[in-house]
């Protein structure tokens, strides 16, 4: 096999192992994101049962400012009854005065169910707190096998990468650069073997006199369907 060639394969090969080191890699961070977007979303929900807290607070003082309201009319209407005199005056301040009184049990009670919104929202926002703590706490073990996961990949993956541009030095400047460009425009694998006449990849017929150079210079062509870098690859029929 042509030395140049031998080297280009074993660049590849080293590319391929890092390749694979990478996406195990990032399915490790995969899964943390995972971890991550669950806290997030359960904290998420701290958020919207905080905001229902706030909103029943809100209406549990607009009902308690009309019962103050209410309560000062009437304590204001005691005190006119106090100081008139019996007559229709008098009637019809009593009148007022057992109208308000219903309408002032009314908003008391509205006092009470607001109260009573506040109290279960706000036992909504400890119990997604709860959840969250709990998630977190479940989420320990796991977290700790993946961040040695990708401590160990980390390493592995610096050997590799170390392995392949030590590969890469190897490799004549014109014919990696080649490759890098290959690489970088198609699927990560750039050099390919005949397959028979045709190109290993796509399939394409190369013609006779191009296999012929192929086989005999051992020189790297490139394949006119689809761009890859092909040589010929003796096959032994022992």
């Amino acid at each position: 096999m042509n030395p140049d060639l031998e080297k280009l394969l074993d660049l590849q090969e080293k590319d391929m192992t890092l390749l694979e080191v990478d996406q195990r890699l990032d399915e490790v961070l995969q899964e943390e994101q995972a971890l991550d977007e669950a806290v997030v979303a359960a904290e998420a929900s701290i958020g919207v049962a905080q905001r229902a807290v706030a909103e029943a607070v809100r209406r549990r003082i607009e009902v308690e400012g009309r019962v103050e309201t209410y309560r000062k009319l009437q304590e204001g209407r005691r005190k006119r009854i106090e100081v008139s005199r019996p007559g229709k005056e008098t009637s019809q301040l009593m009148a007022e005065l057992d109208l308000a009184r219903q309408v002032l049990a009314r908003e008391e009670s509205d006092w009470f169910r607001a109260q009573e919104a506040v109290q279960a929202q706000e036992a909504r926002v400890a119990d997604a707190e709860a959840q969250v703590e709990a998630l977190i706490a479940e989420q320990v073990e796991p977290r700790e096998a993946l961040a040695s996961r990708k401590t160990e990949l980390e390493a592995e993956r610096a050997t590799a990468l170390a392995a392949r541009d030590e590969s890469a030095e190897a490799v004549a400047k014109p014919l990696r650069s080649r490759y890098e460009r290959l690489r970088g425009s198609r699927a990560p694998v750039a050099v390919v073997a005949l397959t028979g006449d045709a190109c290993g990849a796509c399939y394409t017929a190369v013609p006779m006199n191009r296999r012929s150079q192929m086989r005999m210079s051992g020189m790297v062509d490139s394949c006119e369907g689809c761009g890859v870098m092909l040589y010929y690859l003796e096959v032994s029929t022992a």
